[in-house]
């Protein structure tokens, strides 16, 4: 909940890095108390709970990978 309060629950898009946002774990959190069981919008949110799921496995597997190549150039063990 507190990415909810912290992004400011602005549920609008913008290309402005400066205007409120709803990030994809607010979104989640905001409308998945309200959404019908099974319906279109419940099948969306875990969709971007996927996506987010994802993304994160990903940035992380890069960052392993990345320190896994530096530790082996610079000859520190693992």
């Amino acid at each position: 909940m507190i990415v909810l309060m912290a992004s400011g629950n602005a549920a609008i898009t913008s290309a402005s890095f400066v205007e409120s946002v709803r990030t994809l774990s607010a979104t989640i959190a905001a409308e998945l108390a309200e959404v019908v069981f099974g319906g279109a919008h419940y099948t969306v949110l875990f969709f971007l709970g996927t996506v987010l799921f994802v993304t994160t496995f990903v940035i992380n597997f890069l960052g392993d990978y990345a320190i896994g190549r530096m530790k082996k150039r610079l000859g520190v063990a693992a």
